[in-house]
């Protein structure tokens, strides 16, 4: 009861525990995307939208999960490829989209009056600029890792580095309870 009572003060005071996971940094996809990153040993994860349920039942993270069996990937990008899929990911704002990607030890931040393909203006990877001839290991999950969701017009499917077989989106967040995380997308002018 005394978990359920300070996610209620933590969501009234920062409103963002159960923002739009489609349209904004959502602290349960971001806690997502941190356990996809830990048990991958990637540089940065993502989880996108379309996996992740909009009223998950309970205090429980593995709630939030619409595929909890996915499997986890690792992808090698450019930085470039990285820029792409934020930019990909951000087109549609403010529209929800099951393609805007919540992010681990990542930050973006982006123009909501920018056109689509131009708004992301600042990226980082553990706290240092995006750069876009490097190369990144990137977790996420499989289906996104192979195109899904139009990111074959990103990268190719031919970029995935591993796939941790029977390592699934519900076993890396086994019985955790929903946290709170700082945002990791930032919307400016």
């Amino acid at each position: 009861m005394k978990r359920i009572l300070s996610l209620l003060l933590i969501t009234a005071v920062s409103g963002s525990l159960w923002a739009n996971p489609e349209t904004e940094a959502h602290s349960p996809s971001q806690q997502v995307a941190d356990l996809i990153r830990e048990a991958a040993g990637a540089q940065a994860a993502f989880l996108p939208a379309g996996l992740v349920k909009n009223n998950p039942e309970g205090n429980s993270l593995v709630s939030i999960l619409r595929f909890p069996d996915e499997e986890i990937a690792i992808v090698k990008l450019k930085g470039s490829q990285i820029r792409a899929a934020l930019e990909r990911s951000v087109a549609l704002f403010p529209s929800p989209t099951d393609c805007f990607l919540q992010l681990s030890n990542m930050e973006a931040s982006f123009s909501r009056s920018a056109n689509p393909d131009q708004r992301v203006r600042s990226a980082t990877i553990a706290g240092q600029a995006l750069a876009d001839a490097s190369e990144y290991e990137v977790a996420m999950p499989v289906t996104l890792a192979r195109g899904g969701l139009g990111y074959f017009r990103v990268w190719e499917k031919s970029q995935t580095v591993r796939v941790l077989e029977g390592v699934t989106l519900g076993s890396v967040v086994g019985q955790k309870a929903l946290q709170e995380t700082a945002p990791r997308w930032r919307a400016v002018q």
